[in-house]
């Protein structure tokens, strides 16, 4: 099958103008509410100025600035940054909301700025990272155990020292910076990026729980890890009777916003085949009501015989080894398919 060559990202320039970003030689941040109403002028009336391309213009400043060695990088929080540079540029244009969080705002300008536009990066102006103490970068970095909760991080820590592998807990959605930091760390273990990547993932099992999972591969892939392959340790096959997945089951957030990301997951767990996940659906006059388990559910217990049987064959890259249970693997799933659709007629 013929590679499809990568798309080529517009100029520089191109970018800047799309996100609404020019230089100024003034300092935006000291400038007099006039002025900033005259640069970032509005079409709408919910604020005197262009909140969207203020904050976009501050960052791109303060980037400028550190390129040019006008300014050291910046070593601190992001939250610091918004209390030094962007709350009072705003209070004083008028255009400080006392309703909407203006500080997610900024966070997600940022990260557009990364993802999106793809004109700079967090470490450009040297962003702290607050999660940083929830990361570990080990002698096997392309295995990455990681877990959506800040929770977990003590048991991923165990086995760290174990199995000498990368671990992460995420906290939640993904921080991009997050992201970009523990990237360069395992560049700075010299692993080639385009090598096999080989995650484990302990998140909730329910459409939320692999969303953050989803986003944390497409973070990854952002900076350059592209070969990825993903495991699961929370389903519920992970328990074993099906009075265990009904104790620890919980329904799935309902309702019109959710109806499309339930239909996704339902869609994308049934392929997994999991035979106890009949116990986490109910029919009832054409409707279908969904549970979910959380990470917790399964044991830490479970989830190390779980490594011991799919993690350790990939520790070390050992290509030989891997091809052979990887065929191993997939002669298994091929049984288990044909016995699930013998005993499942009634599913497609």
């Amino acid at each position: 099958m013929p590679r499809t060559k990568p798309k080529t990202l517009p100029s520089l320039a191109a970018r800047l103008k799309k996100a609404g970003i020019r230089h100024f030689d003034e300092l935006i941040h000291e400038q007099s509410e006039e002025w900033l109403i005259k640069n970032f002028p509005v079409h709408k009336d919910e604020y005197p100025v262009n909140v969207t391309r203020l904050m976009r213009n501050l960052l791109w400043q303060m980037k400028e600035r550190i390129a040019s060695n006008e300014k050291p990088p910046f070593k601190e929080l992001l939250r610091t940054y918004w209390y030094m540079y962007v709350k009072p540029t705003l209070a004083r244009a008028g255009a400080l909301a006392e309703e909407t969080d203006q500080y997610k705002q900024l966070s997600e300008h940022l990260a557009g700025l990364v993802r999106i536009y793809q004109v700079m990066k967090y470490k450009d102006i040297g962003f702290r990272d607050e999660n940083e103490a929830n990361r570990k970068v080990g002698l096997f970095a392309n295995v990455i155990v990681f877990a959506e909760k800040v929770g977990h991080f003590a048991y991923l820590s165990e086995l760290f020292e174990q199995y000498h592998v990368s671990v992460i807990a995420l906290g939640g959605q993904p921080s991009v910076l997050n992201i970009e930091y523990f990237v360069d760390a395992i560049k700075a273990a010299k692993i080639n990026l385009r090598r096999s990547f080989y995650l484990f993932g302990i998140v909730d099992f329910d459409p939320s729980g692999w969303i953050i999972r989803d986003a944390f591969v497409n973070n990854l892939r952002h900076y350059g890890i592209k070969n990825v392959q993903t495991f699961e340790l929370v389903h519920p096959d992970m328990l074993k009777t099906p009075e265990e997945v009904i104790a620890a089951r919980y329904p799935v957030k309902a309702g019109k916003e959710m109806e499309e990301k339930n239909r996704r997951w339902y869609e994308e767990v049934t392929k997994r085949h999991y035979a106890f996940m009949k116990y986490l659906v109910e029919e009832s006059a054409g409707k279908r009501k969904l549970y979910g388990l959380e990470s917790e559910a399964v044991s830490t217990e479970r989830i190390n015989l779980e490594l011991e049987r799919i993690m350790k064959p990939v520790i070390g890259g050992n290509e030989e080894k891997l091809k052979v249970y990887e065929m191993n693997n997939l002669d298994i799933a091929n049984q288990e398919l044909i016995l699930f659709k013998a005993t499942h007629p009634e599913i497609p």
